[in-house]
Parts: C-alpha cells; structure tokens; sequence
C-alpha cells in the first residue's frame, strides 16, 4: 500500500487523525486569552512580586520560534515545541493512533518510539536495520499495511551514527501511507543533510529536532517539531498550555544568538570524535568501529561484557548496545573533551 505525495491534501492528513481529536477545542489558558501588553496583570492568579519566574510563559513560545525559525530559515508558524523531543514522540502517537494502529521503526533506534506506542496501545512493527545498519527497504515496504499510522525514520540514527541515503529516504516518505517522522537530533553534525528545507514538498513529514545535542542543552528539555500546518495545529491542541517553561526559554534565546558557539563545539567533537575513532581502530580489544556522522561512535569489541565492566570500575561509564540487533558486543562511546577521551583511550590501552 502506496501513497503518492500530490494525494496528501488535508483532508487525507485528517482521515489520519483520532476521530475524537479534530473537534477538540485546546485549553485556554489566561496567556493564551490575553494577547498585548499591559501595565497590570491581574488575569492569572500569579503572584505579583518580580522572580523572573512569578508568571505563566506564553503557551506557543513565540518569541523563541521566531528566534529558531530565522536561524532555520523556516516559518515560525509551522514550529512547536515540546519538554524534549521525547514529549514530541509522545504526542504524534497520541495524535495519529487509535488502539490497534500501527507504527513502524527500525531496531536499533531511539526507545521511545517503542514506548509510545505501548502508551497508545498500538502495535509496534520492526524491521531490523541490515548489519551495515541501512535500511532494507522491500522488507520495510512489505510490513505496512491499512492499520500503518506512523513510521519512524531517525537519521544520523542513534545508536549506529549512520544517515540514511537521502534517496531512500525520500522514497520511503513518498510511499508511507500514513505520517513519517525524521527524527534529526544529531543533524547539526551533519546539517547538510537535514530535509527541512524540503520539508513542503512532504505534507505527511514531521521533522524533529533538539536542542540536546549539537546544542550541547539536554538538561533544558527543548525538542522542536517542524510539519505541515494542519499537523502543527493538532500538536498545539493537545500540548499541555505551559510545556515550555521561561527559564528554558531564556536559556535557548541565548544560545541562539550566539550559534557561533554552539559551532565551535560542534567542530570541536567532531574532531575528538575522528581522533577517537583512529586510536580505538589500533588497540587489540577492538574489533570494528562502525563509521559515524554524529557525536558518538558505535564499537564493537571482543568481549563488550568486560571491557563495559572494566570502564566503570575506572569510573568511565559507556552504553552496552549489545543487546540491540546487529549490535552484538558493541558499546556506543560518546564523544567528550580532550581529556575525558584521553582517559578512556588510556584505560583500553592498559586493558
């Protein structure tokens, strides 16, 4: 079952939707009511003495889409919010799947795409990546069917640090029958392969990106979704009114005036990264490195076990992949400063 992307009208976005959702009028709140500026509010139920916290946010973030949406160069009105790409994941499954839906993803991958279907009580369909971690597309296509709602595409995927080839990729959300979701949280590693400047040309995508990574702000919990505006109305109708807090507001308008900062960074791991990668590829223990775009690297070791447990008895903490498919004796080694990769190289070293 096969969707060309000129029959995505809005009309077929909605046949998507929950029934019960499309007339839900979202809660109005006394931010949302109030528009303007006033010398004195008194509408809210706020305490008036000045914290810098004492009142409600604005429930749409608009001063920080506009900031995103400029540096993204893309429309602010087409952008929402959510405590965290994870809230994001939470809400398109609540959105898009009745009990019995189904959504599609691609093991190893982000965890919560599983978790929110269990939410939802919808199945969840998975199609192992191939051992070089791309994506086996007729086996993809053959798993989709009526009941397909949702089907989830992370690139650079987590945990391998591969991008999917932009032509499958546009092949496989040309042909979904129902919404694909780009999760991008890595792509400021690689922003030359984000699809948000094509993202007009797929109504049925969702782009997701964070402020986590790149950004170097995971404990703000700022995940942003980019989509098509009926899509984003929906996302705005059932977000709880104050998701997005003024003290993680004001932290992401700073950092987004000064991306040259967060670029420094960037080009900072991505060297650390490379380093790490060439060094690992010479120590005995290791038996392949699997090639990355991100800030991590997926290895795989000859005995992941005791080299994982081994780290954290040098107080050095890594991710045991092993249980992933394909990922069999890998651990996911993060990127961190100079010293901190120092120190795991010279702990392997001594292994």
């Amino acid at each position: 079952m096969t969707t060309s992307t000129t029959d995505w009208t809005t009309a077929k976005l909605e046949s998507l939707v929950r029934p019960n959702l499309l007339n839900l009028k979202a809660y109005s709140s006394a931010r949302s009511e109030f528009k303007g500026v006033a010398e004195v509010l008194l509408d809210a139920n706020e305490s008036p003495w000045e914290t810098g916290s004492n009142r409600y946010p604005d429930p749409l973030s608009t001063d920080l889409r506009v900031a995103l949406g400029q540096y993204k160069h893309f429309n602010p009105d087409q952008i929402v919010f959510g405590n965290g790409s994870d809230e994001l994941v939470d809400q398109i499954t609540r959105i898009f799947c009745n009990p019995g839906d189904a959504v599609h993803a691609l093991p190893p991958t982000f965890g919560m795409y599983k978790v929110a279907a269990g939410i939802a009580a919808a199945e969840f369909r998975a199609t192992n990546l191939s051992p070089d971690f791309t994506i086996p597309v007729a086996e993809l296509k053959s798993a989709w069917d009526e009941k397909s709602k949702i089907l989830w595409l992370c690139s650079p995927n987590n945990p391998s640090g591969n991008a999917i080839d932009p032509a499958v990729l546009e092949d496989l959300i040309r042909s979904f029958p129902g919404i694909v979701v780009l999760d991008e949280a890595y792509i400021d590693f690689v922003p030359e392969l984000s699809f948000l400047p094509r993202l007009a040309e797929f109504p049925n995508l969702i782009i997701t990106q964070t402020l986590s990574k790149g950004w170097g702000m995971a404990g703000i919990r700022l995940g942003a979704a980019f989509a098509a505006p009926f899509i984003i109305r929906m996302l705005n109708t059932i977000k709880m009114p104050y998701n997005i807090n003024v003290l993680t507001r004001g932290l992401a308008l700073e950092a987004l005036r000064a991306p040259q900062k967060m670029q420094v960074k960037v080009d900072t791991l991505i060297a650390e990264r490379n380093r790490l990668a060439e060094e690992l590829a010479a120590l005995d223990c290791v038996d392949h490195i699997f090639p990355s775009v991100t800030n991590f690297l997926l290895v795989r070791f000859k005995d992941a076990a005791r080299v994982y447990q081994y780290l954290l008895d040098q107080g050095i903490v890594v991710r045991n992949q092993s249980y992933q498919p394909n990922a069999e004796n890998c651990l996911r080694i993060t990127a961190g400063l100079a010293a901190e990769n120092d120190r795991l190289l010279q702990a392997l070293r001594t292994l």
